[in-house]
């Protein structure tokens, strides 16, 4: 019998590293399914504190809250939805007859640059306090009108098939049949869209150099 705990720091693994050396840290969730010695609180406790996640905090938790609510996020906001909607929106842009690169500036760069950063420091109530007074009135009357009860029940049916086990089952049985042969063809495609190759050569232009950023 051993003591099963978990610390499941609040972003990706560069971004652990790059806070911790500089003398900071990320916030994490933390749990314990099984505390047989009787000291895994404090040792996850310990753990979390040497990545330096105690200084910006640390929030107990349960294993299936972690995986359940990592799970949706990543699918239909971080990283699904996101990139979906900006796509969308660069679509719509391009297809009423605007330049790609101002799409491209509009949708996507300031939103990664700008708007993420504000939100990430203050919050939304922040966001809107920080732009314009017509950033604000269009943000309120028309961010509804885009993401609306529709959207909403399509992110309840994601969360079910994750508490559900659907998604795991399906992602197992395409590696089974694919490996990951699957996946990589879809972002291979995505690749493609006009969003990627336009923001390639923008970031290209804005940082010659810095080849992390193409």
């Amino acid at each position: 019998n051993v003591d099963v705990s978990m610390i499941a720091p609040k972003g990706p693994g560069f971004i652990v590293r790059q806070e911790y050396e500089r003398g900071f840290g990320v916030p994490a969730l933390i749990a314990v399914h099984q505390d047989f010695t009787g000291e895994a609180w404090s040792n996850i406790l310990a753990l979390a504190k040497a990545l330096g996640a105690t200084k910006p905090g640390v929030f107990k938790s349960t294993f299936k809250d972690e995986v359940e609510s990592d799970l949706f996020g990543e699918q239909v906001d971080l990283c699904g939805g996101v990139i979906e909607m900006v796509k969308h929106a660069f679509e719509v842009l391009v297809e009423a007859g605007y330049n790609p690169v101002l799409a491209y500036w509009e949708v996507h760069h300031e939103l990664h640059g700008l708007i993420a950063p504000l939100g990430y420091k203050y919050g939304n109530v922040g966001i809107l306090n920080r732009v314009s007074l017509t950033a604000r009135r269009g943000a309120l009357t028309s961010g509804k009108r885009v993401m609306d009860q529709h959207v909403k029940t399509n992110m309840k049916a994601c969360l079910t098939d994750i508490q559900s086990g659907k998604f795991a089952n399906d992602w197992m049985k395409e590696y089974r049949e694919h490996g990951f042969t699957k996946m990589q063809k879809e972002i291979d495609q995505l690749a493609k869209h006009d969003l990627e190759t336009v923001g390639m050569q923008v970031r290209k232009a804005m940082w010659p150099l810095n080849k992390e950023h193409q």
